[in-house]
């Protein structure tokens, strides 16, 4: 896997790696939160199968892509139509998963003229259409960084400085108690050695700059998207297991109810990590998306 860098127009560095068949038909993927470009790999051998050329992006002050002040969700799209422009690419696809679930969603705003589909896997919804959103949260620690991402940013980020700490200080420690919270699904899953291995790079990678950036990353999702769910024309495919304990599976049922072409994939029983083995149902809604 190459690493590379774009120069965007504001001086920043956006890196990104790209997977899958190399001349296919283009996707840019949104990794999750903490999370980085090695992400992608999970999704290399599909897409290499279907014929996805699929380019998975840092985004700001995670991996090697420039930290952005005062960033939102709405930056995303616009360094997203930048690096398409300088890679000569018309129309694509996007997809995200976790923490990439919303910046992918805010595209079918921002972007729904280049959008060939949009998948959004375990994403978050706008926290200002769903009343106490944070109360939907399975952990009490999360509830509470809620409030602090917008009273108390400072302690906000200690949440993160932590995170960062204990990944580098003990990864293997860190990613065993973390998976002891999940769901039965889950934790099939996270005790395959291929996916452990990726999944501690990757964190590894997000924190490459520190936590501020995976903190900016967090704190975005409880902010106000900047426009209404109902001004989304683009079809949203949400992929959401019912049995999820880190994004509440009434994140996605709060999708369906206000984005007006919006399908929802309820997948009963499985919990945060589902893309790891849903890849065929995922890929089959690309696949349908570009047929028309």
């Amino acid at each position: 896997m190459e690493t590379k860098h774009h120069t965007l127009k504001d001086g920043r560095i956006l890196a990104y790696a790209e997977f899958g068949k190399p001349d296919g038909v283009p996707v840019f993927y949104a990794h999750g939160g903490p999370g980085s470009r090695l992400e992608g790999a999970l999704f290399h051998a599909e897409a290499l199968e279907r014929g996805y050329r699929f380019i998975a992006t840092d985004r700001p002050g995670m991996g090697e892509s420039t930290f952005l002040e005062n960033r939102k969700l709405l930056d995303y799209p616009k360094d997203l139509e930048e690096l398409a422009d300088a890679l000569n690419i018309g129309k694509f696809g996007v997809m995200g998963w976790s923490g990439g679930g919303a910046h992918t969603t805010v595209c079918a705003y921002a972007l729904p003229e280049r959008l060939l589909f949009n998948i959004t896997c375990a994403g978050y919804t706008n926290f200002s259409e769903l009343p106490n959103a944070e109360k939907y949260l399975e952990s009490k620690a999360d509830q509470v960084a809620v409030g602090l991402s917008k009273s108390h940013p400072r302690l906000f980020k200690m949440f993160f400085d932590l995170m960062n700490f204990s990944e580098k200080v003990a990864p293997e420690a860190t990613y065993d108690a973390f998976m002891k919270k999940l769901c039965p699904s889950d934790k099939e899953i996270s005790a395959q050695p291929e996916f452990k291995a990726l999944f501690l790079n990757d964190q590894r990678e997000a924190f490459k700059q520190g936590a501020q950036g995976v903190t900016t990353d967090a704190a975005v999702h409880y902010m106000d998207w900047g426009f209404s769910l109902s001004e989304i024309q683009c079809r949203l495919h949400v992929f959401h297991g019912t049995a999820d304990h880190m994004v509440p599976f009434e994140f996605g049922l709060n999708l369906e109810q206000n984005v007006p072409d919006c399908i929802l994939h309820r997948l009963e029983d499985q919990g945060h990590l589902f893309p790891y083995k849903y890849m065929d149902a995922i890929f089959d809604a690309a696949d349908e998306e570009i047929k028309g």
